[in-house]
């Protein structure tokens, strides 16, 4: 890994509390779409907000409170359904969250202002070496387009230690599950009993802010230690230390082989390799030069060269791991959507001193220049979906699942297959009870990433009722991703996403009711797999079955990664 891709970004400014604000209320707000899709929505935004304030990304958290804060204020009330009583039952209920909003955006909010203001501080000082710079005719370097983006996304405006979650895939993977289990535990310790004698989590605001800076404080440690190892790693796998270290071990674990007590086999004896010696003609050498003296200690092997080469003396060949060339750890190229940040001007100003965090960066970018965080799917995953489908797939049904995760580091983690209540028909399957969904996510603090389903009798595409269905995952979070499995035919699977634009603004405005209809625009959605997309597929990352459909029991085995 590069030593520059650690450090934060030189040019790039935090946003203020009135621009993340701003960025915040610049949404589309569309009344056609159904109110459950945006209750959805509104619980995927508080969720991701409580994650990147447990990640320290203040300025991330901040904006997504304040989407929520807008969505609940501004917006819910205009919606048609919000008239009805189910309605209004419903914005009574989530109206509830609104002490703890406040109480987070008034903690959050000082944070985010002395970090701006001290830009704004050391802003003059730049402005000084930019007019000296033009002063000596140097020509000032032109905003890349990585900086361009990041200057507009709150989850990078802040000092942070940004990394390639492609080039670090088993780093994401080890820190989000430890992570994950952190959360588990903390939210498990807080659980209260209701009255209706179910456990739910109780979320304890004042408390969380008690303990906030030392749990941050811990986890940025760990983090170190954990970047630092796989480091130590990739450099010893470069200079081969590792292969040679796994020889070794293989050689002293490796049993004696000895004749069996009752078998008739005789296993020969392998002796130790020899160095072989070889016999050269003599010839009277060009110069006479006295005899070598013998080989020194190791401990004494640079007094001894330096010894013996005054006396014109060849010196003795060093030791295997002193005479290795040090190398540095390969670095995979970065992707042309995310250009390499540039390195730090020695004459600039240091940033102002704030704790670094670790924060992965965009794994791409909409074609509207929206960043796009990554998305870790369990490998395993679609396997076992398909396994719980198989008997819809016999009969010719659909079946689809919801994938559920957790944000940590500004990258998503799939960690829960949940199948829902669903009406399977062979061409449809249509989720049914979306109130035991969101609650079931909301006290497993869990995030809707996506979907799959299956198309037993078609091959693999998006239908129209797929794109419409894509457009209520993806209207808020553009990560999120549609699965297609068709195992009768090859390709047998895809990952797919919405085009932006056109295809969400042209489906989200789309007004035919019919359940398959043409529409007149292409390129309405595109694949998210990497290297193109932004999902990584990965056999170390844990995840579980959550079964929502009324008579099915529910295991909790946790399939674990390779």
């Amino acid at each position: 890994m590069a030593p520059s891709s650690l450090t934060p970004l030189a040019t790039n400014k935090p946003l203020s509390i009135k621009e993340i604000a701003d960025k915040a209320k610049d949404f589309a707000w569309n009344p056609r779409i159904p109110m459950k899709v945006w209750l959805r929505t509104a619980n995927s935004l508080n969720q991701e907000g409580r994650s990147y304030l447990e990640d320290g990304n203040l300025a991330q958290a901040y904006f997504l409170y304040m989407r929520y804060l807008t969505l609940l204020m501004d917006c819910f009330p205009t919606h048609p359904d919000a008239k009805t009583s189910e309605g209004k039952r419903t914005l009574v209920e989530v109206n509830k969250s609104l002490p703890d909003i406040a109480t987070h955006l008034e903690n959050i909010k000082p944070y985010i202002q002395r970090e701006y203001e001290a830009w704004v501080a050391s802003e003059s000082k730049r402005k000084e070496i930019r007019r000296k710079q033009q002063a000596d005719h140097v020509k000032p370097k032109a905003s890349s387009l990585y900086e361009e983006h990041a200057s507009k996304d709150p989850a990078l405006s802040s000092s942070s230690r940004l990394l390639d979650a492609g080039d670090h895939q088993e780093l994401a993977v080890e820190l989000a599950q430890r992570e994950i289990r952190r959360r588990n535990a903390n939210r498990n310790a807080t659980r209260i009993v209701g009255t209706d004698g179910k456990e739910e989590p109780h979320r304890r605001t004042a408390g969380f802010w008690d303990n906030w800076t030392n749990e941050l404080a811990e986890r940025q440690v760990e983090e170190d230690e954990l970047f630092r190892r796989q480091l130590e790693s990739t450099s010893r796998i470069v200079d081969g230390s590792d292969i040679d270290r796994d020889l070794e071990s293989r050689q002293e674990s490796r049993p004696s082989l000895v004749t069996s007590q009752g078998s008739g086999y005789n296993y020969p004896s392998i002796s130790k390799p020899k160095p072989l010696s070889y016999e050269f003609p003599q010839s009277p050498p060009r110069h006479t030069l006295s005899p070598q003296p013998p080989r020194p200690p190791k401990e004494d092997l640079y007094r001894y060269e330096a010894d013996h080469t005054s006396r014109n003396l060849p010196p003795e060949l060093p030791a295997k791991e002193l005479s290795r060339p040090k190398k540095t750890p390969l670095t995979p190229e970065i992707s042309r959507e995310l250009p390499t940040p540039p390195p730090k001007i020695h004459d600039e100003p240091p940033a102002p001193s704030v704790k670094q965090k670790l924060t992965f960066k965009p794994a791409a970018y909409l074609e509207n220049g929206e960043p796009i965080r990554s998305i870790f799917l369990p490998n395993q995953l679609r396997h076992k979906f398909l396994s719980i489908a198989s008997d819809n797939t016999r009969r010719g049904l659909e079946m689809c699942g919801i994938l559920c995760g957790t944000a940590v580091n500004n990258a998503l983690f799939v960690r829960c297959l949940l199948i829902p209540e669903q009406k399977c028909t062979s061409d449809t399957c249509e989720t049914e009870n979306e109130g035991s969904m969101l609650e079931y996510c909301m006290n497993e603090d869990l995030l809707m990433l996506g979907w799959i389903h299956t198309h037993p009798t078609q091959t693999c595409f998006m239908s129209s009722r797929d794109l419409h269905t894509q457009a209520g995952y993806q209207v808020m979070m553009p990560e999120s991703i549609a699965i297609v499995c068709a195992p009768k035919f090859e390709p047998s699977y895809g990952i797919f996403r919405l085009t932006c634009p056109p295809g969400l603004d042209h489906i989200l405005g789309c007004t035919q009711s019919a359940t398959f209809h043409p529409h007149a625009v292409d390129n309405l959605y595109t694949g998210a797999r990497r290297p193109k997309g932004h999902v990584y597929e990965s056999d170390k990352l844990e995840f579980y079955v959550k079964d929502l459909r009324p008579g099915v029991r529910n295991s909790t085995v946790q399939h674990k990664g390779f």
